[in-house]
C-alpha cells in the first residue's frame, strides 16, 4: 500500500520517512523526512515552499548530526520527480531515491552535503498510528545496513530503525489552491521521536495538540521479532527547558526549540532527554533534532539516543518569560 498517489483526489497528502536515531559519531541519527503534498494543517504546511500548486508540491529533507550534513529542497511532483504509482520507485530529483517493494527497500542519497546508500529489510511488524477510511499512518520495524557520508568520508553503519508511510484525505485533493489560515485544520504543535532503547527495541512517541489543546497522545515500545507494547493513556510530553534564541528558518519564520524535555506514561515509561544535535528544518514549518537520554521502561534503565520531529505553532502565542521560566506541558 505503499503508494505516491500523485494527483489522486481521494488522498490530499502522502508522507514517507526513514528514522534511525542511533548512529555513531559524528551522525548520530539519520532522517529522511519527505511529504508529497501540503497536509492542509497549519502546523504541517510550509505555504513558502509551495512550486507550481500546494497538491503538486514534494518537500524533502535530509539529515544527519555531522557537520554541514543537511539538505531540504521543495519539488514539484509531476516536472522534477518520477514517482511510480505502484511505489516501487520514488525519485526526488535523483536527490534522493527510494526503491524496491516491501520487505526489501533501498535509500540512496546523492546531494551536495550528504549521500547514504541504505538497504532495508521489514521484520513483519507495524505500528499503526491511525486506520481510517481517511487517514492511514503506519511504522515499519525494519532492519538496515549500508553507509553514509559527508565529504570524502563514509561510516559504515547496521541496526533496527523505521521505515514510515501515511496517506490522508486533504482539501488539497479537491481544491488544489493555496488554503487561508482559517480554512486549514488547526494542528498546531507536533512532536514524534524515535528512541533507541537498546540494539534491538524502540520507544515511538506521539504528541499532537490542535487549537492549544491536546489532540492525540500515544507510546509504543517495539522489539525487533517480538510483541509490541502500547497505551494511549496518561501519555504526556513536557518541555522543561528552551533555547534562549529563536530558530530562523529558510524562509525568515522563527521557532523557539527545546533543549531539555520529559516523556512519561503513568508508571510504565519515563525519558529524559538533552538535545545535543544542531537543528534540522524540514519536517511541515519545523525540525529534526537528535538527543541523548535516559530513562526507565517498566523498571529496567537504560541509557540512549533519540530522534525528535518537532513543530510548535503554539508558541507564537507565548510571552518569551514563559518560554525561559516555565516548563511547558503537553
Amino acid at each position: 500500500m505503499l503508494k505516491p498517489r500523485v494527483g489522486e483526489h481521494r488522498y490530499g497528502w502522502t508522507h514517507y520517512g526513514v528514522m534511525i536515531p542511533d548512529l555513531p559519531e559524528p551522525h548520530r541519527y539519520f532522517s529522511t523526512m519527505i511529504i508529497t503534498g501540503l497536509p492542509g494543517a497549519t502546523a504541517l504546511d510550509n505555504d513558502h515552499a509551495v512550486t507550481t500548486s500546494p497538491r503538486d508540491t514534494a518537500t524533502v529533507s535530509v539529515s544527519t548530526a555531522a557537520p554541514g550534513a543537511e539538505f531540504f529542497r521543495a519539488y514539484s511532483m509531476t516536472g522534477d520527480c518520477d514517482l511510480r504509482a505502484d511505489g516501487s520507485l520514488l525519485n526526488f530529483g535523483d536527490d534522493i531515491v527510494i526503491s524496491g517493494t516491501y520487505p526489501n527497500l533501498h535509500v540512496s542519497v546523492n546531494t551536495e552535503t550528504l549521500t547514504a546508500q541504505l538497504r532495508l529489510r521489514g521484520t513483519g511488524q507495524v505500528a499503526w498510528f491511525a486506520r481510517t477510511p481517511v487517514y492511514d499512518h503506519l511504522s515499519l520495524c525494519v532492519e538496515y545496513d549500508g553507509w553514509i557520508g559527508t565529504g570524502a568520508d563514509r561510516t559504515e553503519v547496521s541496526g533496527v530503525g523505521t521505515f514510515e508511510y501515511a496517506a490522508c484525505a486533504g482539501l488539497h485533493g479537491l481544491r488544489d489552491r493555496p488554503l487561508t489560515a482559517a480554512a486549514k485544520a488547526p494542528i498546531d504543535f507536533f512532536t514524534y521521536h524515535v528512541i533507541a532503547v537498546d540494539d534491538r527495541s524502540h520507544l515511538l512517541l506521539v504528541d499532537v495538540h490542535a487549537m492549544g489543546e491536546p489532540l492525540t497522545t500515544m507510546a509504543y515500545h517495539r522489539t525487533a521479532g517480538a510483541s509490541t507494547w502500547v497505551t494511549h493513556e496518561n501519555v504526556r510530553f513536557e518541555v522543561t527547558e528552551y533555547a534562549t534564541d529563536t530558530t530562523t528558518d529558510p524562509y525568515g519564520e522563527q521557532m523557539r526549540l527545546p533543549v531539555r524535555f520529559r516523556w512519561t506514561a503513568g508508571t510504565e515509561l519515563v525519558v529524559e532527554g538533552t538535545i545535543d544535535s544542531p537543528p534540522r528544518f524540514g519536517v511541515g514549518r519545523g525540525y529534526i533534532l537528535g538527543y541523548r537520554c535516559e530513562g526507565t521502561y517498566r523498571g529496567t534503565a537504560f541509557r540512549s539516543r533519540g530522534y525528535m520531529e518537532y513543530i510548535d505553532s503554539e508558541a507564537a502565542n507565548r510571552a518569551a518569560p514563559d518560554f525561559l521560566d516555565t516548563p511547558t506541558s503537553h
